[in-house]
């Protein structure tokens, strides 16, 4: 037991090193001998706990988008209306966003050049970040909502990413009340039409 709680550990230790030195440098110019220095390890113990950088990559992400899910999970089942359920993720997921953007565009510019089972599991996560906001409105909509519940999530993700994307994009601070009280304001009459109650 010792001896695997070691190896957890050493693992984490990797993956931490492996995300400094891919948020400081991006997926491309990131070396494993960058990422073993960092971790205070030889470069072939690298390999015991990952096959290759992309393998050790997408294994961070995996780590970093559970985190996430829990935390978020556990936040949005005390939102108790539409409002409080958008001011929570648009916080949440606006600061993983904030936080990890050198990852995301690693993400998007290296992994359509992955073997497609590291494809497969990077597809995972991104539907995994979806459901929380599905299972929060899946309990707060109305069933008759003429929007699926997958749609809406999605809809609303994507405004929270676009709106505190752009605020990056442009070298602006990012205020997430102020994105929250954006996306309320343009979204909440959709949402909350036949659950007034709610708002």
């Amino acid at each position: 037991m010792k001896n695997q709680d070691a190896m957890q550990d050493k693992r984490r230790e990797i993956l931490d090193a492996a995300e400094l030195v891919f948020t400081t440098r991006g997926f491309a110019a990131a070396r494993m001998d960058d990422i073993a220095e960092a971790a205070g390890v030889a470069k072939g113990t690298l390999y015991l706990y990952f096959s290759s950088k992309q393998e050790l990559f997408v294994s961070l992400l995996e780590e970093r988008t559970q985190e996430y899910v829990t935390t978020l999970s556990g936040w949005l089942e005390d939102a108790h209306s539409l409002s409080e359920f958008i001011h929570i993720l648009a916080t949440l997921r606006g600061q993983l966003f904030v936080k990890n953007q050198r990852l995301a565009e690693s993400v998007s510019h290296s992994v359509p050049d992955f073997p497609k089972d590291l494809q497969r599991r990077v597809w995972n996560l991104r539907r995994s970040l979806e459901q929380p906001t599905i299972d929060a409105l899946a309990r707060l909509l109305p069933s008759d909502f003429p929007v699926a519940t997958p749609q809406a999530a999605a809809i609303v993700n994507g405004a929270i990413d676009y709106v505190v994307g752009s605020y990056v994009l442009y070298g602006e601070s990012v205020v997430l009340d102020n994105v929250a009280q954006d996306i309320q304001y343009v979204l909440m009459p959709g949402l909350a039409q036949g659950r007034a109650n709610l708002s």
